[in-house]
């Protein structure tokens, strides 16, 4: 029988969200930010219909998967990551954001996987330049107080404050008050800005895993073309695909569009 709520050796946070089907395969999901916890993909598990079981994953540290030394523990997200896919026989990963990031700075994942998913993700760091672009009301200021005490409130108030560049104008004031309903850590996000996110680059590109690559039509964090324009991602297990009128949460404003890529996918399995 399986457990409705998993914590790995080094406190990876695994939650069963819904199963059905197969009950051997087994979709981790992976949120992005770091810092804001696996719960901003709720929305999406409402939209989906897959065969086996889904599982919100929280590596340590992070969001509400909080540890006595959230900054430590976030540090060793690497093995925690791997820990956690190592729970089950087959895995399919499925990475948003910056989880997609750590999936392909992972290179002993390919080996574990049945299957991966990247959505709104990127594959080295310069999808900070493109953001760096758009310029943010009342970003700058509130950087500044964040670099002088960075808490929790003021990490969310900086997240809130990009809704624009992360949600059309249609899907906006979901994605607000999504963005409202978060838990946020502050630890794991210092930790992964300071370490991670200015000198990402993916160390591995799955040759034979299926492979599928989402990304809103409209994400102006990180739009397809990082991918789409990397040639060593063209390949035949990797399939790369546009959200129509989406954002960097593309199934806030086209749920359909994203369960049906899903679904898709899913019958490889």
């Amino acid at each position: 029988m399986v457990k409705n709520n998993l914590l790995t050796p080094s406190g990876a946070r695994l939650q069963l969200i819904k199963a059905s089907g197969k009950k051997n395969l087994h979709w981790l999901f992976l949120p992005g930010g770091p810092g804001l916890g696996s719960e901003s993909l709720n929305l999406l598990f409402n939209s989906l219909e897959l065969p086996g079981s889904l599982w919100r994953l929280d590596l340590p540290g992070d969001g509400s998967n909080t540890t006595q030394n959230n900054y430590e523990s976030f540090s060793h997200w690497k093995d925690a990551l791997v820990e956690a896919v190592r729970q089950f026989e087959h895995v399919i990963l499925v990475a948003h954001s910056t989880g997609g990031m750590y999936a392909l700075s992972t290179p002993e994942l390919e080996e574990l996987l049945d299957g991966l998913v990247l959505l709104d993700s990127a594959p080295n760091a310069t999808w900070q330049e493109s953001f760096g672009n758009f310029p943010i009301p009342q970003l700058a200021s509130l950087q500044e107080q964040y670099v002088k005490n960075p808490n929790n409130e003021l990490l969310k108030e900086i997240t809130i404050a990009c809704a624009p560049y992360l949600f059309t104008e249609k899907g906006i004031e979901i994605g607000r008050k999504m963005l409202e309903s978060l838990p946020y850590n502050f630890e794991s996000h210092l930790w992964s800005d300071r370490y991670f996110d200015h000198t990402y680059h993916a160390k591995w590109i799955p040759k034979t895993i299926p492979t599928l690559i989402i990304s809103g039509e409209q994400d102006l964090i990180t739009p397809l073309k990082l991918f789409s324009e990397t040639k060593e991602f063209h390949r035949d297990n990797i399939k790369i695909k546009s959200i129509k009128n989406a954002g960097h949460f593309p199934w806030i404003e086209n749920s359909g569009g994203v369960a049906k890529e899903f679904k898709e996918f899913s019958l490889q399995f």
